[in-house]
């Protein structure tokens, strides 16, 4: 007995199957697109990712190994910032306020006499060769031995912190300064002569803008010092800052709360160095920031 031929697809069935095979190869596109997206990313961001997994991994490790009260794993930290967050004394968002406000006044106070003293050592090379031993001096000294004075002077509250991290962030900033106007190109300033420019033109047209890079990066250097001496300030000065819960945290063995205070501390600075680089390429002129990284030739 011969079998039956298998009847047509009815016209919704085609219609259901279409559909089906359109959907398929827009989610084909789609992880084309996703994949190709991945692929295109620069390199330094993938090993960037992977150094950040490691990092936690063994942070991870070092949590289960080590006895418990001296070290914190990620999970017990991410439970302690929940706790700080939502605690009703506010101490921990108080303290990022205190330590901020104090950070950024002590980097503008610096950049604002840093910078101006670097450019003009720089541009005098009388001053600059006459005063370069006591600019080294000041550099050498110990910032802590001159908390003491500060104190003296200002007491313990906001105004001795800002000062004090303005003194551990300046120096990096004027040498750096002092040393970009000294490397101006030659040619430059001779050209400036040669169009007959003013001295304020020629300072703010062909000195400022060759030694801008150098200044930018005095700047990250400050803003890393200047963190550090920020925490230094709380320890000496009224205790308001995430430096004093540093200092309560780990003296009370509070782990999981430290480590909270020193990733705050950490992101702090990753985001102002991030700030001043991206600050750095959008006001360097574009003939040069080909000496800069750019995001478009890091795809590339």
């Amino acid at each position: 007995m011969m079998e039956k031929p298998p009847a047509p697809a009815t016209p919704l069935a085609m219609r259901m199957i279409r559909g089906l095979g359109r959907d398929l190869r827009d989610v084909a596109e789609g992880l084309h697109d996703t994949f190709g997206w991945l692929h295109r990313r620069p390199a330094h961001l993938w090993l960037r990712l992977l150094c950040l997994i490691l990092m936690v991994a063994l942070w991870s490790w070092l949590g289960r190994v080590l006895p418990r009260g001296f070290f914190a794993t990620p999970g017990e930290t991410l439970s302690a910032l929940h706790d700080m967050l939502h605690d009703q004394r506010w101490e921990y968002p108080r303290a990022i306020l205190e330590t901020l406000r104090v950070y950024l006044g002590g980097m503008a106070l610096a950049a604002i006499i840093g910078i101006p003293a670097g450019v003009l050592l720089g541009v005098v090379p009388l001053l600059g060769r006459a005063l370069n031993p006591f600019v080294n001096a000041l550099a050498a000294t110990p910032l802590i031995a001159l908390i003491p004075m500060i104190i003296l002077f200002l007491g313990l509250g906001t105004q001795a912190k800002i000062v004090i991290v303005a003194l551990g962030v300046v120096m990096p900033v004027i040498v750096n300064s002092y040393l970009g106007v000294r490397q101006t190109d030659p040619d430059l300033i001779e050209m400036a002569r040669t169009y007959q420019l003013g001295w304020l033109r020629c300072l703010f047209r062909v000195l400022l803008p060759s030694a801008f890079p150098a200044i930018m990066a005095g700047l990250r250097l400050g803003a890393t010092t200047g963190l550090v001496t920020s925490v230094i300030a709380d320890f000496y000065t009224a205790m308001t800052g995430l430096g004093a819960l540093l200092q309560v945290y780990g003296n009370s063995f509070r782990m999981d709360q430290y480590f909270v205070v020193v990733l705050t501390l950490a992101g702090i600075g990753i985001l102002t160095t991030a700030v001043l680089s991206t600050a750095e390429r959008l006001l360097t002129p574009p003939p040069l920031r080909r000496g800069l990284p750019s995001r478009s030739r890091d795809r590339t």
